[in-house]
């Protein structure tokens, strides 16, 4: 039932970007993208499409479960979770942060680089670790890993493209006031 949801139709392409970071469900992918509204929203949607509710004792307000069941519970290994916290971490903030940036950098083409750096950086970051991780904890690289690696490579070219293009023409770079 949860899988024909409008939040798993909305989730589900972006699911498949993520699975050279290791968490390719739609459940890991849709507490992402709300945590681009406010960051502890990630916790809240794991929480509920996951049904967490019965790791949470409601009189003490607190975990009664390891992060390992838990873990479990979402199909991660210590290396998937430690990846989705990598992404979420480098990622874009929430959109009141993103309106700050905006107010602050006055130039559409600034913020909308900025957060493509940062969610490229995520994406970069997060793909590192699950690799590297994969590969020393387990033996072998995760999946995704041509694929993924297509993605950082080209996220590279373009972030190098930009920098240089900025560094041929000065007269582009607004001095601070």
């Amino acid at each position: 039932m949860e899988d024909t949801s409008i939040l798993a139709s909305i989730a589900s392409p972006v699911a498949v970007f993520l699975i050279p970071l290791g968490f390719g469900a739609w459940q890991l992918a849709a507490a992402a993208v709300t945590g681009f509204i406010a960051k502890e929203n990630v916790v809240g949607t794991l929480a509920v499409v996951y049904g967490l509710t019965n790791f949470i004792d409601p009189d003490e307000l607190a975990m009664t479960g390891g992060a390992n069941e838990i873990a479990i519970t979402m199909g991660l290994t210590s290396v998937t979770a430690l990846s989705y916290l990598f992404f979420n971490l480098y990622t874009p903030p929430c959109f009141a942060a993103i309106g700050a940036m905006n107010s602050e950098m006055q130039d559409r083409k600034w913020l909308w680089s900025a957060i493509a750096l940062q969610f490229c950086t995520g994406y970069t970051v997060a793909f590192l670790v699950n690799q590297i991780g994969s590969l020393i904890v387990e033996g072998h690289l995760g999946n995704g890993f041509f694929p993924g690696l297509l993605v950082v490579a080209v996220m590279a070219a373009s972030i190098a493209f930009v920098a240089r293009r900025m560094l041929l023409w000065p007269g582009r770079i607004k001095p601070c006031r």
